[in-house]
């Protein structure tokens, strides 16, 4: 029998610990502060709370319901069915873009500091950060300083995806835990395989960062996490039990392997086991919670949108003239384009990966769950090739494309066995490799420097204080848009101004009123209809002038249901309409443009006539 000896005190060492003898704490010092400085370029804007007129502002309103609606007793729930949007009729609210752990920031920044702010510029400081230096950390004892310092620029700052994604689509930019879930997962692989003590601050650390993926976007992010844990499993156990195939003796070999760990690492033990209890209190019932309410809805008679990506972006480069902003690669492809980046790491990790599988390629066990990993996102078409919902957790995942988050992750796996060869041609090859890395690098990055961030103007901030000011439950706009990114609610006239104010009911995070309407990533057809049923398509249908019965319909909704004012729109209406609703409800108090929207007037029914 084959079997591995308890760890020792020079063989098991937690993740803090280098197997080498020179101290780590520089280089992680040097890597965080590179990371924040870079990171701060691309934000490049710190002075008021994010905002654009698009997905951008989502991400702060789900942090603001988030605040608003969560209970701790007897354990953390959020209160998801109310009127708060969707007034007065109310609607569920499951299908926010939720990230538990960007909306707990949120939620405690703004009680913190009394009101919005800047919060999730700092959380994507600190996202990426901690995706740098938790990396090194993981990766330096096994593969040495350098290229685990490399690992830790390529997952991180330049993640090109990623990079490009913040911050329209902050819900999938977002993923420190996955990638070093992802990572520690890998780095225990190796470690049964290669029959090393595995400590058990280690296990539970591993162990932890799989409750902490439970803090991040569930449908896009969470699951990427938990799929390669599923695929290295069963390595892990083959693994296992080769090692110690006689099962009598297994009672005896743990109680001697954790009186050893806990007599050398019993304070880390503690400390770590407290941490999975906290995550779990934080984090597990809210999984469910959303998870268990989305799964109620059946959406097997909504079209699902066929956004794909081609798995031939792999091997597209960053460079000037090459990359997908320069040549529409889509009108080849026929797939989904989305964003920058797309289904692209970087041609120079294609490759190092590439010769790294090459270089390992008789080690079936260490690179076949990351292979495994790569097909199942490259193949994925939400319709024609469902790959990824195999597993529950991507039920929800309606875009192939977005599993480049974690391309860069799955590759630096399999390039860093990768060595640097002793001939003179391999020699000049690999130093080829390393000048397109770096011309990549300088491309992706520099590009996305010319990328503002947009905030909220000052103007619109004072606008919205006065709508906060004034009495009443809720706030009309109007138009307004109540509708689904899986097309729910379009077809249907409820959204008659998508591009300009999918976002609009988002800034009820500055007046903290109810609102009619509201986007939402997937809407089930029967949250809309009361919508229908009270005609509201016929008044939403563009340049309709309202007739007598519509004011009528139009006063009695306002009165009865203890509206505060309107937020009329006027750059999407008919001079006839605007002038239409002064004459009934008075002239405007405050005015502003809201991005995307442009000007909006609040219009007070204190001063109705």
């Amino acid at each position: 029998m084959n079997q591995v000896s308890p760890p020792t005190p020079s063989s098991a060492r937690s993740l803090l610990t280098s197997r080498s003898s020179q101290p780590c704490w520089p280089w992680t010092v040097v890597l965080g502060t590179l990371i924040a400085v870079l990171t701060c370029w691309v934000v490049g804007d710190f002075s008021h709370p994010l905002s654009d007129g698009n997905d951008t502002d989502q991400y702060e309103y789900v942090g603001y319901f988030f605040g608003k609606n969560l209970h701790f007793f007897p354990f953390p729930h959020l209160n998801l069915i109310n009127t708060q949007t969707f007034y007065p009729y109310g609607t569920n609210q499951a299908f926010l873009d939720w990230g538990f752990e960007r909306d707990y920031w949120y939620a405690f920044c703004s009680w913190l500091f009394g009101g919005p702010g800047p919060y999730l510029q700092y959380y994507y400081v600190y996202s990426l950060v901690v995706t740098a230096v938790g990396t090194f950390l993981l990766l330096r004892s096994r593969f040495g300083a350098g290229k685990s310092f490399v690992a830790g620029l390529i997952v991180s700052i330049f993640n090109v995806y990623a990079l490009w994604k913040f911050p329209v689509h902050m819900n999938v930019c977002v993923a420190h835990w996955t990638a070093l879930c992802l990572i520690a997962t890998y780095s225990l692989l190796l470690d049964v395989l290669d029959r090393k003590p595995v400590s058990l601050p280690f296990f539970i650390l591993w162990v932890w960062l799989h409750v902490q993926v439970l803090s991040q976007e569930l449908a896009y992010v969470a699951g990427f996490a938990l799929t390669f844990t599923t695929l290295v499993l069963p390595v892990l156990l083959v693994s296992f039990f080769q090692q110690f195939s006689t099962i009598s003796e297994w009672p005896v070999l743990a109680a001697s392997y954790m009186r050893t760990e806990w007599r050398q690492h019993r304070w880390a033990i503690i400390g770590l086991t407290g941490l999975v209890a906290l995550s779990l209190w934080l984090y597990l019932p809210l999984t469910l919670q959303i998870a268990l309410t989305a799964w109620q809805f059946d959406f097997g008679l909504v079209p699902e949108l066929p956004a794909w990506s081609h798995p031939a972006r792999l091997l597209l480069p960053h460079l000037r003239g090459l990359d997908s902003f320069s040549i529409p690669y889509q009108q080849w492809f026929h797939d989904t384009f989305e964003s920058y980046g797309q289904g692209s790491p970087g041609l120079y990790l294609t490759i190092a990966a590439g010769v790294g599988w090459w270089q390992t390629r008789h080690k079936i066990s260490q690179w076949l769950p990351v292979a495994g990993m790569l097909v199942l996102c490259l193949l994925y078409h939400p319709v024609l090739l469902p790959t990824l919902k195999l597993f529950p957790w991507f039920s929800f995942n309606r875009h192939g494309g977005r599993a480049s988050l974690i391309y860069p992750v799955m590759l630096v796996l399999l390039a860093l066995p990768l060595r640097w060869p002793s001939r003179l041609p391999g020699q000049l090859s690999c130093a080829l490799l390393v000048a397109l890395m770096g011309l990549e690098w300088y491309t992706s990055y520099s590009l996305r420097l010319f990328i503002g961030t947009n905030v909220a103007s000052d103007s619109l901030l004072r606008y919205c204080a006065v709508v906060k000011q004034q009495p009443g439950e809720a706030v009309l706009d109007w138009p307004f848009c109540t509708i689904g990114a899986n097309g729910v609610g379009d077809k249907e006239g409820l959204c008659p101004y998508y591009k300009q104010q999918n976002a609009v009911f988002a800034y009820r995070r500055f007046y903290d009123k109810s609102t009619v309407g509201q986007y939402f990533g997937r809407l089930h057809p029967d949250q809309i209809k009361p919508f229908l049923r009270e005609g509201w398509p016929q008044l939403l249908t563009p340049d309709r002038v309202f007739t007598n019965q519509d004011w009528q319909f139009m006063d009695s909704f306002l009165r009865k249901n203890k509206f505060a004012g309107i937020n009329l729109y006027v750059d999407l209406l008919l001079p006839e309409q605007v002038a239409q609703f002064y004459k009934r409800y008075g002239q405007p108090i405050a005015e502003t443009r809201f991005p995307e929207a442009g000007r909006v007037v609040f219009l007070t029914l204190d001063s109705r006539k």
